[in-house]
């Protein structure tokens, strides 16, 4: 539960990151990779820009660790939950490799480094982590538990609309909810009472087309034209009735 409350606030923490070098490579067929060095140095930290790939990682900007292999350089990232080397250097070849994708090779462009910007991969970088889109790539696909929420989750809007005479769906945000919230946290548990406490205000969700559960580092409630999305946290099996109940009014 600790560790569950440490990464919501850490989600929270502004992040500024402060570049040091930029290298472009570019391969024969328009692909480009942007390796931006993070300060300080020593952590070995960077950020790297997939471009031209004709994939749906084209645009992404996500940070990895340039390891040093002996006779080369790894980069390596974070993806479905383990570390993938999405560029190689061994003795002066370059190798990207770019998920759902056959590998090429790529070659530093000295033209296309003078015409970039560091900054704007490093906002790129940022905007991503705010969206969830760099958590979608980086944890590990939870298939069988998403399964089991979606069908508990069905089960309870069955009885909404039994005891509401409405039929609204229910959804996850799966990409705010990490790889240790989805592995220490019952996902359910933590939902459910915006499933429960909507069935006991009818009224209040008559025009609800579209329940939301998803994860953030406090409790929150927002409604939208025909849409209620609620923000549960580690404890919101146990908090979320009472803070649910005084805003379905």
């Amino acid at each position: 539960m600790l560790l569950l409350l440490l990464c919501a606030q850490e989600s929270l923490a502004a992040e500024s990151l402060e570049s040091l070098a930029l290298k472009v490579y570019r391969g024969t067929d328009g692909q480009s990779i942007e390796v931006v060095t993070l300060a300080p140095r020593e952590a070995s930290e960077v950020v790297l820009r997939i471009q031209g790939t004709d994939s749906e990682q084209d645009g992404l900007s996500v940070r990895g660790k340039a390891r040093s292999m002996g006779r080369g350089i790894d980069f390596v990232v974070r993806h479905r939950g383990a570390d993938w080397v999405l560029l190689s250097q061994r003795a002066g070849d370059t190798e990207a490799f770019v998920p759902g994708k056959p590998s090429f090779r790529v070659k530093f462009n000295q033209e296309a480094t003078d015409k970039a910007s560091a900054s704007e991969v490093l906002s790129a970088h940022l905007l991503q982590r705010e969206s969830g889109r760099l958590a979608a790539f980086e944890k590990k696909a939870w298939p069988y538990l998403e399964k089991k929420y979606t069908a508990r989750a069905t089960e309870a809007m069955a009885a909404l609309s039994k005891a509401c005479g409405t039929s609204p769906s229910f959804t996850f945000d799966w990409k705010t909810f990490d790889d240790a919230v989805m592995a220490e946290l019952d996902v359910w548990a933590a939902c459910a009472p915006l499933a429960t406490r909507a069935r006991a205000r009818c009224a209040t969700v008559k025009e609800v087309t579209v329940l939301t559960c998803r994860f953030g580092p406090a409790l929150a409630l927002e409604r939208g034209t025909g849409t209620l999305v609620f923000t549960t946290t580690p404890g919101g099996a146990t908090e979320g009735p009472s803070f649910l109940e005084a805003r379905l009014q």
